[in-house]
């Protein structure tokens, strides 16, 4: 078994009638590319994400597109392939397919290009992504046949010893040697972004975490693969008291084990995500407003307190630095600190500082 994605195609037992090869039933590079882009791989396509760009859409610019030149030489331009986890960087090249410099470009033929015995003779071609050949970019053909006798070429299938990404099919012609006489885009893409994700919810509706609630068939706690962790979406109600962003749809982890449990699964809330930020403004005694860049993230133990430190000091001698006291020295509203006046201190301090946790977003 060659890939995942080959449990049957390349499989001959004494149990089987024919083993299901895949040159029997799968001509078409198509039906295998959507096979490949069903276990994520495919083209990764940069350029969908700019949505201002005018080659958005335009098959011919990057992403490992494929042309002709001079009717005999393969064109593939520069892009990234995401091949069975691995991202694959693909530089521009040229593969004069009638210049036996380039005969290591074609592995599954012996290393041999391709040629026709004479007129109305064709082959087909694929080009494909082989990390395993310079360049990574591959040429396979098959077998030639006289198209006078009303027979068509065929596509190869010797790639498919393992998980592949043809770019381009095309049809080899004679015309005083071998030409290139079509070449047809058979490229998929992944999807760059963005993905959408619906909220998970148990039969009663209520948001919860997939390793606690059924989603995963005879687990209770952990995941039942050891090392396995996904992503979901959920409503965070329900973690702790007062979690944040309750009532909105986040972004979990979930882990086959829990951080200080071993054995025990643990979701563990993403979104929203808690970044730090300092505040330093002047105060002297008199009652202060300072307004915060993002709005403070709550306590998960305490509906009222907000994750906002704050201390007054001096900066002359004798210095002095003193922690206040959220609810009795300094209130929050919003995005608005108010430190109220005269705590009674002694010496008048020059400044007030304010650290809170955030979401980066008002």
């Amino acid at each position: 078994m060659a890939g995942i994605g080959q449990g049957h195609e390349t499989a001959s037992r004494s149990h089987q009638e024919d083993g299901l090869q895949d040159a029997d039933i799968l001509s078409s590079p198509t039906l295998t590319n959507f096979n490949e882009r069903a276990l994520l791989n495919g083209v990764v396509a940069a350029s969908l994400n700019q949505y201002d760009d005018a080659n958005r859409n335009t098959t011919q610019t990057g992403n490992c597109a494929v042309s002709v030149s001079s009717g005999d030489t393969v064109v593939v331009a520069a892009g990234t392939v995401l091949l069975d986890g691995l991202l694959h960087s693909i530089s521009a090249i040229n593969i004069d397919i009638t210049d036996t410099a380039n005969n290591a470009k074609f592995p599954n033929n012996s290393n041999t290009l391709p040629s026709l015995t004479g007129a109305n003779y064709e082959r087909v071609m694929l080009v494909y992504i082989d990390p395993t050949v310079t360049g990574k970019v591959a040429c396979v053909y098959g077998d030639e046949v006289n198209t006078a006798t009303g027979v068509y070429a065929q596509s190869p299938s010797a790639h498919l010893s393992s998980q592949t990404i043809v770019l381009a099919s095309a049809r080899l012609s004679y015309s005083s040697g071998v030409t290139i006489a079509k070449m047809n885009d058979k490229r998929v893409f992944i999807r760059p972004g963005p993905y959408a994700l619906t909220a998970l919810e148990n039969s009663s509706g209520t948001a919860t975490s997939p390793a606690n609630s059924g989603f995963i068939t005879g687990v209770t706690a952990s995941a039942p693969i050891t090392d396995m962790g996904f992503l979901f979406a959920r409503d965070p109600v329900g973690l702790g008291s007062y979690p944040n962003g309750n009532g909105e749809t986040h972004l979990f982890y979930q882990s086959d084990q829990r951080i200080d449990l071993a054995g025990s699964g643990g979701a563990y809330q993403i979104t929203p995500t808690h970044r730090t930020s300092i505040v330093t403004d002047t105060y002297t005694g008199s009652e202060k407003t300072v307004t915060l860049a993002y709005a403070p993230l709550g306590s998960q133990d305490e509906a009222s307190t907000k994750l906002v430190e704050a201390v007054i000091y001096k900066t002359s001698t004798p210095r002095f630095i003193a922690t206040l006291i959220q609810g009795s020295d300094f209130t929050i509203s919003g995005k608005v600190v108010t430190v109220a006046a005269s705590l009674g201190y002694t010496g008048t301090p020059t400044n007030v500082r304010i650290t809170y946790v955030h979401a980066g977003h008002a």
